[in-house]
This record gives C-alpha cells, sequence and structure tokens, in this order.
C-alpha cells in the first residue's frame, strides 16, 4: 500500500492507496533562506531593480509615506524591514518627523494599538507616526477613473506624500495573479467603490455561469483585475518598493526592491521558481491539505488551497480536501452567499452586487460543478453540502467516495501537503 500523512488541524490523517496507484506529491522546492537580513536589506536599497538607490531618489525636505500591510499579512514581517529602511531615509536627510507610516487595510477594519506594534515593532512607533487607511473616510482624492473605468479614490495622505514607498509581501493570488507590489495602493489605500468595480472586473467576459477566463492564480498580463491594479498604482505614484518572498517556514528567501513593476515582477519570478510546481499532467484525484493549524481553521481560508489544487485536477476528476474548521466556515458572507442557488445565480447576483466572499462563493461553486470536492472536517454535513461540497468524516470514507464518483480506482493521485503555498502548473505552461 501507499501510505501518505496530511496535516488535519494539530494531528494528521492517514491515507492508503493500493502500491498500484502512481502518487506524487506536489511540494515547494527547498530555498535558501536569507540569513544576514539587514545587510540584505540594504543592499536590495542599494542596487534596487528599474530605478536609482534609494538614497538618490529622496532629498532633504521630502515628506515620505511608507505604505505597510495590514495585521492579516504579518508574514510580511515589515517591523524587520521598517528600521532598516527609516534609517536609510535618514542619512539620506529624511528624519523620521517628515516621514510617516500609511496602513494598507484596503476594506479591512482599522489596526488595534496591539496590531499597529505587531505589524511595525514598538521601536519603529516611537519613531515616526502611522495611520490606518479608512476605505469610507470624508476625505479621499477623487483623481479620475482607469482607462477600464474603475475610479480611483485614494487616500489623502498618500496622494499628497513627496515620496511613496511600499512594503509588502509577494505570494500566489487567486484573483490578482500574484500578491505584493501594486496591491498595495490598489486596493491598498484606495476607497471602497475602487475596490468593489476593480474587483468585479473579474466577472467581465466571464458568461452566465462564471468569472473571466483570464483571472487565474498566477496570471497577470491579460488579467482584467491585475492590470487595471497595476495602472491605478501608476497613476497614484511609487517611487520605490520593498516586498519580500518568504518560503514555508516564514524565512525570507528574497527581497525584491526598487521599480513598481520590474522589481515586483522579479519577486514573483522567484515565487514561480519555489512554489510554482511543474506537473506533467493532470490527476484523477488530488488530495489537497492546508497544511493544518493555524491554516485550516476556517473553509474560508482553506478555499485558496482547493484553488490551487484545481489546476492538478483533470475535469471531472475528484478533489479531496483536508480542513479540520475548527473554527467553522469563517465568513459569514461566503456562506450565505451560497442561497443564491446554482453557478448562474450566484453570477448574476454577483454581478449586481459585488464583494470578495461573493467571489469566493462563486469560484467555489465552480470548482465544485466542474469536479466534485470531498471535504474531510468537522463541519455538520448540512453546512458541507450547503457550500456544495460533499461530506466526509475518514481517509478511507473520501476515498470510496472519489471511487464511486470516479467509477473505479484512480490511476493516478496527487497529493498536496501545503495546498494554500504551492501552485500547479501542468504541461509546463509558463505564466506570466
Amino acid at each position: 500500500m501507499n501510505e501518505f500523512e496530511l496535516a488535519y488541524g494539530k494531528e494528521t490523517l492517514l491515507f492508503k492507496l493500493p502500491s498500484s496507484v502512481n502518487v506524487q506529491e506536489i511540494e515547494a522546492k527547498a530555498s535558501q533562506p536569507i540569513l544576514d537580513i539587514e545587510q540584505a536589506i540594504l543592499q536590495a536599497l542599494a542596487h534596487p531593480l528599474g530605478t536609482a538607490p534609494l538614497v538618490e531618489l529622496v532629498k532633504p525636505g521630502d515628506k515620505v509615506v511608507i505604505i505597510v500591510s495590514d495585521v492579516t499579512r504579518l508574514w510580511v514581517r515589515a517591523d524587520v524591514l521598517l528600521p532598516v529602511l527609516l534609517d536609510v531615509l535618514n542619512g539620506a536627510g529624511v528624519p523620521d518627523q517628515d516621514i510617516s507610516i500609511v496602513t494598507a487595510t484596503g476594506d479591512h477594519r482599522l489596526q488595534t494599538l496591539e496590531e499597529h506594534t505587531a505589524i511595525c515593532g514598538a521601536k519603529v512607533l516611537a519613531r515616526v507616526s502611522i495611520f490606518d487607511h479608512e476605505c469610507r473616510a470624508q476625505d479621499l482624492v477623487d483623481i479620475g477613473k482607469s482607462s477600464q473605468g474603475t475610479p480611483i479614490i485614494v487616500n489623502r495622505r498618500v496622494w499628497e506624500a513627496d515620496k511613496v514607498i511600499l512594503t509588502g509581501g509577494i505570494a500566489y493570488h487567486l484573483l490578482a495573479g500574484f500578491g505584493g507590489g501594486r496591491k498595495s495602493i490598489a486596493p491598498g489605500v484606495c476607497g471602497y467603490e475602487m475596490i468593489q468595480q476593480n474587483h468585479a472586473l473579474a466577472l467581465k467576459g466571464g458568461g452566465p455561469s462564471g468569472l473571466n477566463p483570464n483571472i487565474e492564480t498566477g496570471k497577470m498580463e491579460g488579467n482584467p483585475v491585475a492590470e487595471d491594479m497595476l495602472e491605478i498604482a501608476r497613476l497614484v505614484g511609487v517611487d520605490f518598493i520593498l516586498n519580500v518572498v518568504v518560503n514555508e517556514k516564514k524565512e525570507f528567501v528574497y527581497i525584491a526592491a526598487g521599480d513598481l513593476h520590474q522589481a515586483h515582477l522579479a519577486g514573483c519570478r522567484v515565487t514561480e521558481e519555489i512554489f510554482g510546481i511543474e506537473i506533467n499532467e493532470k490527476a484523477e484525484l488530488v488530495i489537497v491539505s492546508c497544511g493544518g493549524f493555524p491554516k485550516d481553521t476556517q473553509l474560508y481560508q482553506a478555499i485558496k488551497a482547493l484553488d490551487n489544487a484545481t489546476y492538478a485536477a483533470q475535469e471531472g476528476g475528484v478533489i479531496i480536501l483536508v480542513s479540520e474548521c475548527s473554527e467553522g466556515i469563517g465568513s459569514q458572507p461566503f456562506q450565505e452567499f451560497f442561497q443564491h442557488g446554482e453557478v448562474e445565480d450566484m453570477n448574476a447576483k454577483l454581478h449586481a452586487d459585488f464583494t470578495m466572499p461573493g467571489f469566493v462563493s462563486l469560484r467555489t461553486a465552480s470548482i465544485c460543478r466542474k469536479t466534485p470536492v470531498i471535504l474531510i472536517s468537522s463541519l455538520s454535513d448540512d453546512l458541507v453540502k450547503h457550500v456544495k461540497m460533499i461530506p466526509a468524516h475518514s481517509p478511507e470514507e473520501a476515498l470510496g467516495l472519489a471511487r464511486q464518483l470516479l467509477g473505479r480506482q484512480p490511476e493516478g493521485v496527487y497529493i498536496m501537503p501545503h495546498g494554500g503555498n504551492t501552485f500547479p502548473i501542468a504541461n509546463k505552461i509558463n505564466h506570466k
């Protein structure tokens, strides 16, 4: 028998398949962590991609805004980046009192003092002022529309700054292709209307039953959401970015510094090299885990792993998703959106009133229609069925259901132990 364990909450589940089944694992490639982080940041700031060194871009008298990610992205470790960044700006003649930090909250809630401290570190907060972006603030600046008709309404402090520096992390993203870079501006520090209309581009040209075919993880070229974000960030004005790529252990493996587009693309390439796993063909069965606690505490967060798994599954194949969901669904709007019925009805509702949870619901329903999804979780059977999945309570039951759906024992199976991080690239297609 082929035996393998997958993380489930704080435990593991044992799967057994006949030795006649071809089982392959999709895991991130080995990556070398940066050992001297401070030196690496200094090197990146002094030798950036596509632009002059940071010390040459700023001058005494400049008001500088540094944008940081909110508390949902603590893995970026801005508290490590910021002290070095501030010291370099000081050395270029820009004192702490001329520097402020803005959190790219997008349409998320405001942050607490404890969260600000977790993001930036106490020493940084003692040096510079920090402000949360508020997407419904009264003083946002309207600078017109993008070429796709998205209203560009932006944070006043960011718009009025002499220099804008973005910090952030680069990882695969199911809507924008990749996170990081321009996303710190759009949606990070833009108005609610901009965020909704930009995200709604995911439906443009998608037809009555789904999403625009260019909305894919790892795809930015031709992706209307990603291209709109980049255009908006350029119009708002970005002078420098300092982004990181981290590995499975949350260690820095690459620092992308410099031009908004060029440095970000370099970071995306590194992300692909580590987490973009080439597969020669798709499989009838994909078994995917989020990686256990704390990544599988909510179903809403587990959808990223499910979405990645679809790129390894044959159409008409089956996916087994392993996610304990100890905290339940994790998003009430995501759960409620399934009440609109079938994919076509959900799509029509999303066209009328776009929300990100609704988008994730539609994406989930579209996946389940194309590739049945068996979920091993602690959720009730009724709740699992409500979100279009098939409930199972053990590996044995899940494998039995998969055999029933396929009509036989699968010949090929992919195992994805850390499905939220790894992205299968079939037939060596190069995603741009």
